[in-house]
């Protein structure tokens, strides 16, 4: 219990200053590559974008090399704590949600809504071959951030773009009423590193000799998620708020029978 209490003084605030630096660092590359980017699928072909000026030609390459060795270490963590769209989605998330959007029915709905991410992945790749081949006229601003650019590249974007947009925009506004919506539902590198997240080597982890089954995780997980599962970003909010100290950052090849005890096996289950 101790432990618990030590860790949530911490990570809270190790994971914001993570979110803020990371969006500091890559938020003009998102903004570009959602709003003005002249691939049908954005910040995949960043090294050979015409359009010099973003950021994404040095930071691509970064990138990636940061999401597949972190995936490895511990799965969606990238997710949680770096993914810029995470970040934006969490400060959308400070609004109030409908309470209705907490009901138990709701829940059931959302076990299905999540295996829409995977159709996204599915489709995301089948795009990229298809509509990364060949690109729209890049549009140039006199300022990266020039909403001006981004009319004229609305306006000169073909279908598959200008849907892209839309996606991209929808997702952000349901963030305001549901929280991370877009990680739930659309995002198809959330859906690839959920994989990551059956195999990586730390993980969130509950002792069941201390879990109460109070259905705490996931009614106020940001994911809708139960700890330590394929959609959990490792945020370690369920860490802070664990009212017995139950939930911790573990690893994978641990000790097992910190897990499932069999004195715990009478004991109520998260759901």
């Amino acid at each position: 219990m101790t432990e618990a209490r030590g860790q949530r003084k911490v990570i809270a605030p190790m994971r914001q200053v993570a979110q803020f630096g990371a969006l500091a660092l890559t938020g003009e590359w998102l903004f570009i590559g959602a709003l003005r980017c002249p691939y049908g699928v954005p910040l995949m072909s960043c090294t050979h974008c015409p359009m010099r000026v973003c950021p994404g030609t040095w930071l691509q390459p970064w990138v990636i090399g940061f999401i597949a060795v972190s995936s490895v270490l511990a799965g969606r963590v990238f997710c949680g704590w770096t993914c810029p769209m995470g970040t934006v989605q969490d400060l959308l998330g400070r609004i109030p949600k409908l309470r209705a959007l907490r009901l138990p029915g709701f829940g059931r709905a959302d076990r299905w809504l999540k295996g829409l991410k995977y159709v996204v992945l599915a489709v995301t790749v089948l795009a990229f071959y298809a509509l990364n081949q060949r690109f729209a006229i890049p549009v140039r601003g006199h300022a990266d951030w020039s909403l001006d650019a981004v009319r004229v590249s609305w306006l000169t974007y073909d279908i598959y773009s200008q849907i892209r947009v839309v996606v991209i925009l929808a997702g952000l506004a349901l963030a305001v009423v549901l929280s991370r919506a877009w990680c739930r539902y659309l995002c198809p590198l959330g859906a690839l590193l959920s994989v990551a997240n059956r195999f990586s080597f730390l993980r969130i982890g509950r002792d069941r000799s201390k879990c109460r089954g109070c259905s705490k995780y996931p009614r106020d997980c940001r994911t809708y998620t139960t700890p330590g599962t394929a959609d959990c970003v490792l945020c370690g909010d369920c860490i802070e708020g664990c009212p017995v100290g139950a939930i911790s950052f573990s690893s994978r090849y641990g000790r097992p029978e910190e897990e499932a005890p069999s004195s715990a096996a009478h004991r109520p289950q998260m759901t």
